[in-house]
């Protein structure tokens, strides 16, 4: 009987002292997983990221960032002003320039924006948030501008 218990005893160990480490393997190993996979979660967020916040082309306000894009145009810096836009829109308003400067759209373009930049100072936008500004002039143009991490950037004119 004393045999049969003890028996019992080192058994009930072994048996419980195996749930308890496969218990730990399972959660342990599922935690290591969760883990590992947000870590490559934010490794991806990193890189995605990694434009925005090296982008150092605007300004702290959008009305300094347009004033910086007007200032660029008019020194015919289309590279420079183009870098004034969202990273999905440079190339193509880098393009833009040359071809307004040919048809003489330039000055068009310039004489809205320089009237913006002086709206822009002395009155409300149409929408404002932490991260965005809109403006509408009276001909129904608008800008709109959006924060990045360190700058503000031109969404659309």
């Amino acid at each position: 009987m004393q045999t049969l218990k003890k028996v019992l005893k080192i058994a009930g160990i072994i048996v419980g002292g195996t749930i308890t480490l496969l218990a730990i393997l399972y959660f342990g190993l599922s935690w290591y997983g969760d883990w590992h996979f947000a870590k490559e979660i934010k490794q991806i967020e990193a890189e995605t990221n990694r434009p925005y916040l090296e982008d150092t082309y605007g300004g702290k306000t959008p009305q300094e960032t347009l004033q910086m894009f007007i200032s660029a145009v008019e020194k015919g810096d289309f590279e420079l002003a183009s870098k004034y836009f969202i990273l999905s829109k440079q190339e193509e308003w880098k393009a833009a320039f040359v071809g307004a400067k040919k048809d003489d759209k330039l000055d068009v373009l310039m004489k809205v924006a320089k009237k913006a930049s002086e709206d822009i100072k002395n009155e409300k936008p149409v929408w404002e948030t932490k991260n965005s500004y809109v403006y509408v002039n009276d001909e129904n143009i608008f800008f709109e501008f959006v924060k990045y991490p360190n700058v503000w950037k031109i969404k659309e004119i």
